[in-house]
């Protein structure tokens, strides 16, 4: 089973200039947006455009909420996904195709990527400094903005549901595809200090070690690795810099995974 592996397109800045994605190409059987594809549900139509015939398995990220309030987003997703007939929202949700589960949520962070001693400082930090809690709202409570009590809660119940699927037994082969980073590793060298980086990542390497293949975004960077027997990838675009090149300069538009099933 080819997988066809995308996060981070950012289309809502590229637009027209978006890098060229040909999945005849690319000779994918299965495709991966691991979010941050488009703002509320424009990833949709997109994907039901581009990748007819093909199933798609779409976990959103935080950009998705950007100028939305991100509980109607998350409806609208799904209404979109429940349309197209091949499109499928992974929402703390599974889909299964032949002899592989998909586990799909967004996963959010525990603040805790360097320790609970400095969880209260991490908030504290990113709750001043980064857009998530300045640019997304919330439907309930008077439309107000996303606050970083409500990730974490979001993080634990996604964490509890993926710890409970993955102690599930399972014949088959298990991809999980999260949004958020599950380990140290997917940090950049650059930013393994930085007290931001545990609202991009978490510490979950006991639990990715229980997976065959766990596929993330978030991060800019490309990233091939293993915890265990369990190969972690990320492969995102990022914005488009001035020159109209990916942030990411190694962003491959035909990236894929061949996982025998």
């Amino acid at each position: 089973m080819r997988l066809l592996i995308l996060s981070d397109l950012h289309r809502e800045v590229w637009r027209k200039h978006a890098p060229a994605i040909d999945p005849a190409n690319a000779a994918a059987d299965v495709v991966i947006l691991a979010g941050d594809i488009d703002v509320d549900a424009r990833a949709v139509a997109w994907a039901d455009t581009l990748f007819a015939g093909l199933p798609v398995l779409y976990v959103h990220g935080n950009h998705e909420g950007y100028g939305h309030n991100l509980d109607h987003v998350k409806s609208h997703i799904s209404a979109a996904c429940a349309a197209s007939g091949h499109v499928y929202f992974l929402n703390c949700s599974e889909h299964q195709i032949g002899n592989v589960r998909f586990l799909g949520a967004t996963l959010w962070t525990d603040f805790e990527l360097f320790g609970a001693k400095h969880k209260h400082e991490v908030i504290a930090q990113i709750a001043n400094t980064m857009n998530d809690y300045h640019c997304i709202r919330l439907a309930r409570a008077g439309y107000r903005k996303l606050r970083p009590a409500d990730t974490l809660g979001w993080h634990r119940t996604q964490r509890r549901w993926l710890e409970q699927r993955l102690a599930t037994p399972f014949a088959g082969r298990t991809v999980v595809i999260t949004h958020m980073a599950p380990s140290l590793q997917s940090v950049d060298d650059r930013y393994r200090c930085d007290l931001v980086s545990a609202a991009y990542a978490s510490q979950l390497d006991a639990l990715v070690a229980n997976a065959d293949i766990w596929i993330h975004g978030h991060m800019h960077s490309s990233l091939d690795y293993r915890v265990g027997n369990c190969r972690v990838v990320c492969n995102p675009c990022g914005y488009m810099k001035p020159s109209g090149a990916p942030e990411n300069p190694d962003f491959d538009p035909g990236f894929v995974v061949e996982l025998d099933a």
